[in-house]
């Protein structure tokens, strides 16, 4: 009898002891469907929820380094290739890989304005909000200790950031 309780209580410890590690890490994929959950600004810690804007966004990344997002205002679907870039450990603890995205030169051309120069714009006049949050045809969103992905764009400093959700 002392000799089942015995076992009983430790495969008791012995299970509760084997705990999921769930840490972000170079090594955490990105695949998947990611939603945009709101923004926020360097400026204040607030963010402002999806549920308080008027369109949501979102990204889809694939194994074979390819991706989409899209637009739930303009209804459109950009696509391109992504690279992972694992920053060195000194830039930001909580920075864990950036994403180089790489959009489809054509997709991006339907969507964005044009200006008197002939060069594209990711601010979409009509709708008040940027379609594409980078420079050229290149977006760069970071993975962060949290396991959310943010979009600086080229604003890093001053402009707002959209932060992602996996789903």
């Amino acid at each position: 009898m002392k000799y089942s309780v015995f076992i009983c209580l430790m495969a008791v410890i012995l299970f509760s002891a084997c705990q999921e590690d769930d840490s972000i890490t170079t090594e955490t994929s990105v695949e998947g469907q990611w939603e945009l959950q709101g923004f926020r600004s360097n400026w204040i810690d607030d963010m402002i929820s999806v549920d308080e804007m008027d369109y949501s966004d979102s990204y889809t990344f694939r194994a074979d380094g390819s991706f989409t997002k899209f637009n739930s205002v303009l209804g459109s679907e950009l696509s391109g290739t992504f690279e992972e870039i694992i920053p060195a450990a000194e830039v930001n603890v909580n920075y864990i890989k950036r994403l180089k995205l790489s959009f489809n030169p054509e997709d991006l051309e339907e969507v964005l304005e044009t200006d008197e120069a002939g060069n594209l714009h990711g601010w979409n006049q009509e709708h008040q909000f940027s379609v594409f949050y980078g420079q050229s045809n290149i977006e760069e969103l970071i993975l962060l200790a949290d396991g959310t992905l943010a979009n600086a764009g080229y604003r890093i400093a001053d402009g707002s950031i959209y932060i992602y959700k996996r789903m």
